[in-house]
């Protein structure tokens, strides 16, 4: 369990994909929230830190979101011309709204919308009937979107059998 800050030093690979250059793991929110920050001014650049947030390591969901939104705070307190970050909403009560009260509820959330938006990205339609709800096990969602991420698109616009 760790939260995990990546570093951005070397631009873009020869595939086209921003990879991190180093990754420094903490469990401590206050230090990975500093370590984006510092990287950030130190190249004044929007790209060079994000942070992957554990949520095992949040207490609230205030906690989770504040860490994830580091890099947007960041660089709305440093604007850049032409940059732009959304930020995750903050308040409990707005995400108490969906049904999501826990840390482990956002992240199953958001790992539910990123598949859909993977699949959707990749097939151009959205997913149904792949059966994952908010009470499906973390872990399984977490797989099946690792093997949506390994496919590649198929040529025939037929859906894979997920």
């Amino acid at each position: 369990m760790a939260h995990k800050v990546n570093i951005y030093e070397n631009g873009f690979d020869e595939d086209g994909v921003l990879r991190p250059s180093r990754t420094i793991e903490t469990d401590d929110a206050a230090e990975a929230e500093r370590l984006v920050r510092e990287e950030m001014s130190r190249t004044n650049s929007m790209m060079a830190a994000d942070v992957q947030v554990d949520w095992r390591l949040c207490n609230s969901i205030e906690e989770y979101v504040r860490l994830g939104n580091a890099p947007a705070r960041w660089l709305a307190e440093n604007p850049i011309d032409g940059c732009f970050m959304s930020l995750l909403v903050e308040d409990p009560e707005h995400w108490a709204q969906y049904g999501v009260t826990t840390p482990e509820e956002l992240e199953k959330h958001r790992l539910l919308q990123s598949y859909s938006d993977h699949y959707k990205e990749t097939y151009c339609v959205r997913p149904r009937h792949h059966g994952m709800t908010m009470e499906t096990p973390i872990e399984e969602i977490e797989a099946a979107y690792d093997r949506l991420a390994d496919m590649a698109p198929r040529e025939d616009d037929q859906s894979p059998g997920l």
